[in-house]
């Protein structure tokens, strides 16, 4: 299974590769993976999705498998994709899917793609996007699988033998991140999020991006990016990986006055941490507040946060808390 996935790609047009959306990390699983399939078969048709069959690329597990699906499956037929024409200005703006079918008790999920979506999916000759699945499926959150396609919507190189290069003004970074709210009206906050996807996709993807601001006198008015080939840093053989793992997770326990089997327990709740979307840590993080972060990176979990979540996950006392996927 994970051989032939490793051989499948979607084709995508470049415009849905640097489309506005407001998918989640799962929805864009959702959307790449029956890409592939469209690449496939040349045509929109409709996709007839046995849950169990596709859990391990959806990052699904346990008994809630299904309606998180089917959660996912219902936000993307409300969700819209935002194509921009920068030769007329214009904004072309659809669903991404127009049909959804469900059997509950046999965990069938059936989806169709909308029609608007053919020339952006099938049959393309140029100006169009390959995106690798098996690559695809290692990024976590929805603002690296974001950037990711992007990036990927650039040739390595162009004509001259130089990086390609883009800019992003502030709002069409927030737009184009579906960033909303307050918080993020300022640049540094914005660049906070560009730091997380750049350095998820270091770790786990192919191209990557490195990104400076653009400023008038002090004030950042916005980013000038380019793409580069990567080799992932998270490559290390599966042994030597988890090795690294328990020992960070040991230093965690010290820190945090644990001892050396109770960091081992916390590698499991780590390892979902880590594959948890920004939802379902939002989530996790509401049920146990208070200091969790490691002093030296602030985007990583402490001990204490891992131990509580470890702790959750075992009892699985609340099936019901949004994003929390049983075990």
């Amino acid at each position: 299974m994970r051989e032939r996935r490793r051989k499948q790609v979607a084709v995508i047009h470049n415009e849905l590769a640097r489309a506005r959306t407001e998918l989640t990390a799962l929805g864009y699983r959702l959307v790449i993976m029956l890409a592939v399939k469209a690449t496939q078969e040349g045509d929109l048709v409709t996709h007839r999705l046995r849950v169990k069959d596709y859990m391990a690329g959806l990052g699904l597990a346990g008994r809630s498998a299904y309606e998180t699906l089917e959660r996912a499956a219902d936000e993307m037929m409300r969700s819209l994709v935002e194509i921009n024409n920068p030769v007329d200005g214009s904004r072309t703006k659809f669903q991404i899917f127009s049909y959804a079918k469900y059997w509950d008790h046999q965990g069938i999920i059936e989806l169709r793609f909308h029609d608007e979506m053919r020339p952006l999916l099938v049959q393309l000759k140029e100006h169009f996007t390959q995106v690798p699945l098996d690559v695809f499926l290692r990024l976590k959150s929805s603002y690296a699988m974001r950037m990711y396609m992007y990036v990927r919507s650039w040739n390595p190189r162009d004509a001259r033998n130089q990086l390609p290069a883009w800019e992003f003004t502030l709002e069409r970074a927030r737009s184009f991140l579906a960033l909303k709210g307050s918080a993020y009206d300022e640049p540094k906050h914005i660049a906070v999020v560009l730091k997380r996807a750049m350095r998820e996709l270091n770790e786990r993807a192919d191209v990557t991006f490195r990104y400076d601001p653009i400023k008038e006198g002090k004030r950042v008015v916005g980013w000038s990016f380019r793409a580069i080939p990567n080799t992932p840093t998270m490559t290390l053989p599966s042994g030597a990986a988890a090795a690294k793992r328990r020992e960070e997770l040991h230093e965690q326990a010290q820190a945090a006055k644990l001892s050396r089997s109770s960091a081992v327990r916390l590698e499991g709740a780590r390892k979902r941490w880590e594959d948890a979307d920004d939802e379902q840590r939002r989530a996790w993080l509401a049920q146990f507040p208070g200091a969790w972060r490691l002093p030296s990176d602030p985007t990583r979990p402490g001990a204490i946060l891992l131990s509580n979540l470890a702790e959750l996950l075992e009892r699985d006392q609340n099936p019901s808390l949004p994003g929390i996927i049983t075990v």
